[in-house]
């Protein structure tokens, strides 16, 4: 694995978010109330390509680990560095505007072809590792073209479908999601997965929201991870500063 100072900050960021979530204590506060609740509620865990490349063995044992004790999480991924490579490799040009892939009928065939493969990676980890996890990879996100001259094949989710992920929450099983949604004329359309993720939070409405990403954070003008962000009263300072672009700003807007 990389000795990088971003793989140094996600392995922490894991650490923090999820093996101190699992304190005795907070387990038996969950337990308690999912004895009562639908275990859906526990906690959506939305899981960057980076993290993933770097980082899998630490995250699935974290999420193996919640699994076992009973506290089973939603897991929803990207793929933005495997995407950034394959689409290199087969010659098309990364497009971004407003921080959003511009996608092709060519690029959406790799798109569906990288998150199919990030997913069943993510899935055999967590299965080696003696969890059980379902891949669905379609039948989650109904969508419609967020504006195809200006993004071609990119979609916004009107409509999230809990059927897949309840089944596999009954089965006792970790439901492992992407992000590509799919239009009621049966269209794929690529779907930003911090979009996504969010469309998921506000239907499901679960006690936590966890982000993790290669960088460990959201990043400061220096590059360093900030600690904290109160964005009911930080928002609008932050979104006026020059170093909050692309994929940090959509973040920050979901």
């Amino acid at each position: 694995m990389p000795s990088s100072q971003p793989h140094r900050q996600t392995r922490q960021t894991i650490v923090r978010l999820l093996s101190s979530m699992a304190s005795a204590k907070e387990i038996s506060q969950y337990l308690k109330r999912f004895s009562q609740l639908d275990a859906k509620r526990f906690a959506v865990v939305k899981v960057g390509g980076a993290v993933l490349r770097d980082d899998l063995e630490a995250l699935t044992s974290s999420l193996s680990f919640l699994q076992e004790v009973g506290l089973t999480p939603i897991v929803l991924h990207g793929a933005g560095p495997q995407l950034d490579a394959e689409l290199s490799a087969a010659g098309i040009e990364k497009q971004t505007v407003n921080g959003l892939r511009v996608t092709s009928a060519e690029g959406l065939a790799i798109v569906r072809r990288v998150f199919q493969a990030s997913n069943l990676q993510l899935v055999e980890a967590l299965q080696q590792n003696g969890a059980r996890a379902t891949s669905i990879t379609g039948g989650v996100f109904e969508a419609e073209y967020l504006d195809q001259d200006t993004y071609g094949l990119v979609g916004e989710v009107k409509k999230v479908n809990l059927a897949p992920i309840e089944a596999s929450l009954r089965a006792g099983s970790i439901p492992v999601i992407t992000s590509l949604g799919e239009t009621r004329c049966g269209q794929i359309l690529n779907v930003n997965a911090d979009f996504a993720a969010n469309e998921l939070v506000q239907e499901l409405q679960p006690y936590k929201i966890i982000f993790l990403t290669g960088t460990g954070g959201l990043l400061d003008e220096e590059g360093k991870v900030i600690d904290s962000i109160n964005l009911s009263t930080e928002y609008d300072q932050l979104m006026q500063q020059p170093w909050i672009h692309g994929g940090m700003r959509v973040k920050i807007e979901q």
